[in-house]
């Protein structure tokens, strides 16, 4: 085919435009009103002109290889004819004398092919239709037979072409094949005096047998020596390199290898202000990231001072457990529990590891509802900024609202883990209960004595020895009275160690605690920093497609280098 180098290029660079194309659309990058894609397509128009039955059909049909147009010794084309690629064959009236013609040709896809009637034709106004066509033809084609090339009809119409349109003129001698082989140098130097006489210039000339060249063409293998006989070979050497060396054409693909070269600077562009747009968003997210760890190092900072609304609330739990070991410890009841079995030590202690969990989920309940709403209060000044920075909308704080609840649970089961090892940190665990047991025993020995005491009043008082019977109860009394002072001295000594020995544990217990909370808030900051969990994902997107849209665009770039070499 003629012009394969120039067709090799031009589609290279197509290819490459249409996949800039892509990018650009597949980046949004804004189109340039004012500097369209050139459209590198448009087929080459080979426009052929002569006298009726000249043989312009033959040179049409050898260029194509196939007979696309009609030929006869009689004249066919009665109409200008315009051969066009498309996948369907059809025949479409333009307007009178012009019809386009469309056949699935692979030909067709680079060259236009436009038939004309002959030069002497009868029929008028088809001059006029071509006109427009010669005057914008890449190659204009003036055939002549072998057997009359002076014809006095078509150098008129030659003569009638513009310079520019002359500058794309070639002639052609058609069926050489019927002349000897002496007469054509003869022939050929007529043509060439006509043409300096008539158009004051030297036209290309072409003898060839067209017939011989398509049948060459169309033999299975190809006929070599058929082909050579055609002298086609010459004639599309010629074409190729006006096609290949056409200032139109090449300026074609130059303003098409400019387009895509300015695209690519543009797209190189767009990717810097994207690639600084993300470092500055990182730098961004950075400092929000950076302000939610001082929250956090400041809470935790914080959380010895916070300790101590736990260590308030253990005082207070304190001070309930004594007063009820108080009066647990009473003379009555301490005397009633002589006979019934006492449980006091292991009641007291159970009671007191109850209300340190409950201290432990109150203090835990307060200290994370400070914290989350904290947190809120931080993310609310924060999430406009990065609305307006990045224009994400990164929703509400992650563990405020319907997440709050679940947030502070999970605080206050990280600190009731540490209750237990607290409390057996204390070591308060069997500390009431040999207390209790010795001041039990003591209290069973004068509880004895005095019942016996009264018991021997009794008998004396029923033989009659009142004054013993009186001294014995008036002993018994003493010794009722002395145990009940006794209960009351152990019972407030008992409660005063075992107050003294919890206190004394409360900085321990806070201690037991303190691991568990600076993990609860270590968890809680973890939790709260998911809320910029859509924002990072965002951003972690934007930069996976970056890198390959970046590598294409390199490769786009080292193609188009490669393209401007053939160029």
């Amino acid at each position: 085919m003629p012009g394969e180098r120039y067709f090799a290029v031009r589609d290279r660079l197509s290819e490459l435009l249409g996949w800039i194309g892509d990018l650009s659309r597949e980046v949004a990058l804004e189109d340039e009103p004012d500097r369209p894609a050139p459209v590198l397509a448009r087929p080459i128009l080979i426009a052929a002109i002569g006298e009726v039955n000249a043989g312009k059909s033959s040179v049409l049909n050898a260029l194509a290889g196939t007979e696309i147009c009609p030929t006869s010794s009689l004249p066919l084309t009665a109409e200008v004819r315009l051969y066009r690629h498309g996948g369907v064959e059809s025949d479409n009236p333009v307007q009178e004398q012009l019809v386009e013609l469309r056949r699935p040709l692979d030909y067709l896809r680079n060259f236009d092919l436009l038939d004309t009637p002959g030069t002497n034709s009868k029929l008028n106004g088809h001059a006029a239709i071509s006109e427009p066509f010669l005057e914008h033809a890449d190659l204009i084609l003036v055939v002549f037979t072998a057997e009359n090339p002076w014809t006095a009809a078509t150098w008129d119409a030659v003569s009638r072409l513009s310079p520019q349109a002359l500058e794309r003129t070639a002639l052609v001698v058609q069926r050489i094949d019927l002349k000897q082989p002496q007469d054509i140098p003869i022939i050929l130097g007529h043509m060439r005096d006509l043409s300096l006489k008539r158009l004051g210039k030297e036209i290309p000339i072409f003898p060839v047998a067209a017939r011989h060249a398509l049948e060459a063409k169309r033999a299975e293998p190809f006929n070599s020596d058929q082909w050579r006989s055609s002298r086609f070979s010459d004639f599309e050497n010629y074409i190729s390199e006006r096609i290949c060396e056409s200032m139109d054409r090449r300026q074609v693909l130059h303003d098409g290898w400019h387009h895509a070269a300015r695209t690519l600077r543009r797209l190189e562009n767009h990717f810097d202000g994207q690639r600084r747009g993300m470092a500055d968003d990182s730098y961004f997210l950075g400092n929000i990231e950076r302000e939610m760890d001082a929250l956090r190092d400041s809470s935790l900072l914080a959380a010895p001072e916070a300790m101590g609304a736990a260590l308030e609330r253990y005082r207070s739990e304190v001070d309930r457990v004594l007063r009820n070991l108080r009066s647990r410890l009473g003379w009555w009841r301490s005397l009633a529990r002589l006979f019934s079995g006492d449980g006091t030590a292991a009641e007291v202690e159970t009671a007191f590891a109850a209300r340190m969990q409950e201290v432990a989920i109150g203090f835990g309940r307060d200290d994370a509802a400070r914290l989350v709403d904290a947190c809120n209060q931080q993310w609310e000044s924060v999430r406009p900024q990065i609305r307006e920075r990045m224009g994400i909308e990164p929703g509400p704080c992650a563990i405020a609202g319907e997440a709050r609840e679940g947030i502070v649970t999970r605080f206050v089961a990280r600190l009731e883990k540490a209750v237990p090892q607290a409390l057996a940190s204390l070591r308060v665990r069997g500390v009431l209960d040999p207390l209790v047991r010795r001041r039990n025993s003591s209290l069973k020995g004068f509880t004895a004595i005095g019942l016996l005491l009264v018991i021997g009043a009794g008998a004396c008082g029923t033989f009659g020895s009142q004054h013993i019977a009186l001294s014995l109860l008036i002993a018994a009394v003493a010794v009722f009275f002395l145990a009940a002072v006794i209960a009351w001295v152990t019972g407030s000594r008992i409660t005063a160690n075992y107050k003294e020995r919890l206190l004394a544990g409360a900085p321990t217990f806070a201690d037991g605690l303190k691991a568990h909370h600076g993990e609860a808030i270590r968890f809680l900051f973890r939790d709260y920093s998911g809320s910029l969990l859509e924002v990072r994902r965002r951003l972690a997107s934007e930069r996976a497609l970056l890198q390959p849209r970046l590598e294409r665009s390199n490769s786009l770039y080292i193609a188009l280098k490669s393209v401007e070499l053939d160029l």
